[in-house]
């Protein structure tokens, strides 16, 4: 995701899960393939540690193709300072428990 229209909309009507490392907001979107936005503010440090929380968050996203149940949605995900210093091992398990608990609240749909 680019656009800043795209972001609002995952603010304005998602379901927001937030786990020790991060915090996701899921938004349907029938008929798209999933998509990815990352939201790294100053907060997390400077322009090298931004940098790499959204490689690691890229990489995690990647090796979860495809999200169980996560064709046609939005998917932002906001770090926290603690995943800098975590190891990958432990927030691909954190990533993979949250999106879990994010797919359970989505709203169910109709096969047909």
């Amino acid at each position: 995701m680019r656009r800043r229209e795209d972001f609002q909309q995952v603010f304005d009507q998602g379901i927001r899960v937030s786990s020790r490392y991060f915090t996701l907001l899921v938004a349907p979107k029938p008929g798209a393939p999933a998509r990815l936005g990352i939201v790294a503010s100053r907060k997390l440090g400077d322009a090298v540690h931004r940098n790499r929380a959204k490689r690691l968050i890229r990489e995690i996203f990647r090796l979860n193709q495809p999200l169980p149940g996560g064709v046609g949605i939005d998917l932002i995900v906001i770090p926290r300072r603690e995943l800098l210093d975590a190891q990958f091992t432990a927030l691909h398990e954190d990533f993979r428990t949250a999106w879990r608990r994010a797919a359970a609240r989505l709203p169910v749909r109709n096969a047909g």
